[in-house]
């Protein structure tokens, strides 16, 4: 196990602190089986508070996307497994995990709509019915844009930080786009052209086009598990002239 990094500034409030923890970008379980088992997974030094907070935040995510991938794809292998692991009371070691996946169970059983409850717009791109079931057969589940925002700024923060050790900080903008394939086509002409692969083996791929004029400033592709797309802006605010 790796050394704890020590004393020093968490990447994503940006205090400083004296006790930090290695934090992973992309949480250890969201990594498919297909990935190999050498690969170095990403991680960041944070402190304690912000590494709470975001385990809980990816460890809700994780159940509720897995929900909308396809389960036999080699990009998310035991993806849902896990999913249903964690919301299986059976699985649970002690009375009380019992209790708190029966309880995470019902959560997400509420947050589910079938057939006519489902509504006709606020469908996440890429995610809709795929399977050419007649709407009284489909079900769909909410995921907050809140939630997907601070997913993708610890995403963009994560990789700033191991790539170019760079600290993101308010001056910064990092906004999450929600838009189709026709509204990301002037993002993917300039990822296609200046974007760099940045491959976290078969599940987990980040395209990066970053402005050469600040080092800061750019777009982002973020797949998880070949379905969900998350494209993001980083912009850097220029400092106002006295």
């Amino acid at each position: 196990m790796a050394k704890k990094p020590g004393p020093g500034i968490c990447v994503h409030c940006l205090q400083e602190v004296q006790n930090r923890n290695w934090d992973h970008v992309f949480p250890r379980g969201w990594y498919p089986d297909t990935t190999p088992h050498n690969l170095e997974k990403w991680k960041i030094p944070t402190c304690q508070r912000c590494n709470n907070e975001y385990g809980k935040l990816e460890e809700d995510l994780s159940i509720v996307l897995s929900t909308c991938i396809d389960p036999r794809s080699a990009h998310a292998s035991g993806i849902w497994e896990k999913t249903l692991r964690a919301l299986d009371p059976s699985q649970g070691k002690t009375k009380k995990d019992r209790k708190a996946r029966a309880k995470k169970r019902e959560a997400v059983l509420s947050m589910m709509k079938k057939g006519e409850q489902i509504p006709d717009h606020g469908t996440y791109p890429g995610l809709g019915e795929r399977w050419g079931r007649p709407k009284e057969e489909q079900a769909a589940i909410f995921v907050k844009a809140k939630d997907l925002q601070k997913l993708v700024e610890k995403i963009v923060k994560g990789l700033a930080y191991i790539e170019d050790k760079t600290l993101i900080n308010a001056e910064t903008e990092i906004t999450h786009h929600v838009v189709n394939e026709k509204g990301a086509e002037e993002i993917e002409g300039l990822l296609q052209k200046f974007g760099q692969t940045y491959s976290r083996g078969p599940g987990i791929i980040v395209v990066r086009a970053i402005t050469p004029e600040d080092g800061v400033s750019a777009f982002y592709k973020i797949i998880v598990w070949g379905e969900i797309v998350l494209y993001a802006s980083v912009i850097k605010e220029r400092a106002q002239e006295g």
